[in-house]
């Protein structure tokens, strides 16, 4: 299973990104909804377990924020297409640098936006240290945004509102802006791979699976943040999203590596659950975690899944779940099996 977090400012429309998300594949999972601060949800997609904790925005909210990062292979920033709402976004920039989790934007509400994409992207790459790359730019008609073209394939799509896009010819008045955009991208992922610079060098033609490959690569490393377009609502742009999420982002190892000193599991939130009492959303990192198990210092009393219902023997390293009779472990901590360490 991996794991990715949802962020960003109050009105971004995180709640139904996630919703788009898990809908993509028609086969949801389980959910868990601590009110006011995180939903959590897991979900297939494309025969692969997935899960992402979605964090209630509001500067109210920002302490959950890390302990989620801190469970997470990815985060998604989620931010609304307004450049001067920018300045919302920047506490979660900041944090997102600070975990040095591999990070994806999703600019949200292309349907009705405030600005353009590139001045969007700009102005949140004023809080950002890392390099901002557009990974599409938008197909116009008028003011409207009615598809995007994928700079990596050099393929357009055309959106439907609720369904699929489409795949459909790049039209003329857009190809000179994607092959700046293009050139822009390609040159930005060559800082990070010699192969690729040398063919941008020689004027060679770039193939699509060089770039992703180089687009995995980068990500992984947190060296460059993708940006891509769409509307959660409308359910447009989600698809390549979590194709992106897919195909570069880590896998559980990555998250051990991040986390000094070898955990075992690492917690998100906590909630009390009527006839249960305390649980705590715990993920296995370094190892399976099972109930009866060391953790913290303690026993696990038990595990079940994110409905609170459905018992859980054993969380395979990556997999996430409710540690049920469990008292000593708390929200935003980092365990072995002997002691409990608070996440910075």
């Amino acid at each position: 299973m991996r794991v990715f977090s949802v962020v960003g400012p109050s009105s971004a429309g995180k709640s139904t990104l996630l919703e788009a998300l898990v809908g993509l594949d028609g086969s949801p999972g389980k959910t868990l909804d601590v009110p006011g601060v995180a939903t959590v949800r897991s979900f297939g997609f494309m025969g692969e377990d997935w899960a992402a904790i979605d964090i209630a925005g509001g500067t109210e909210n920002i302490a959950p924020v890390g302990p989620a990062l801190a469970a997470s292979d990815a985060v998604v920033l989620c931010v609304p297409a307004d450049a001067d709402g920018a300045v919302l976004a920047a506490p979660y920039l900041r944090m997102i640098e600070e975990a040095e989790v591999p990070a994806i934007i999703f600019v949200n509400k292309t349907d009705a936006p405030v600005s353009r994409m590139s001045e969007t992207v700009s102005a949140l790459q004023t809080y950002s240290r890392h390099h901002i790359v557009l990974r599409e730019v938008p197909i116009r008609d008028g003011e409207n945004i009615v598809g995007v073209v994928d700079l990596v394939s050099e393929r357009a799509w055309k959106f439907q509102d609720g369904k699929h896009s489409t795949l459909m010819e790049i039209p003329e008045a857009v190809r000179a802006r994607e092959e700046e955009a293009r050139a822009e991208l390609l040159e930005s992922y060559a800082d990070f791979d010699d192969a690729l610079l040398e063919e941008i060098i020689e004027d060679k033609s770039v193939m699509p699976e060089e770039v992703y490959d180089v687009a995995s690569k980068t990500l992984q490393h947190h060296d460059l943040v993708p940006a891509f377009i769409g509307s959660a609502e409308h359910r447009n742009g989600i698809t390549r999203l979590m194709k992106a999420l897919r195909h570069e982002a880590p896998a559980v190892e990555v998250a051990g590596e991040r986390l000094a000193g070898g955990a075992l599991a690492v917690s998100a939130v906590a909630d009390v659950v009527k006839h249960l009492g305390k649980t705590v959303l715990v993920r296995a990192i370094g190892g399976p975690v099972a109930g009866g198990q060391p953790l913290g210092g303690g026993s696990v009393g038990s595990i079940t899944d994110l409905d609170a219902k459905t018992a859980l023997g054993t969380l395979a390293p990556g997999a996430i779940g409710l540690t049920v009779k469990s008292d000593h472990l708390a929200a935003g901590q980092m365990f072995s099996d002997k002691a409990a360490e608070t996440l910075p």
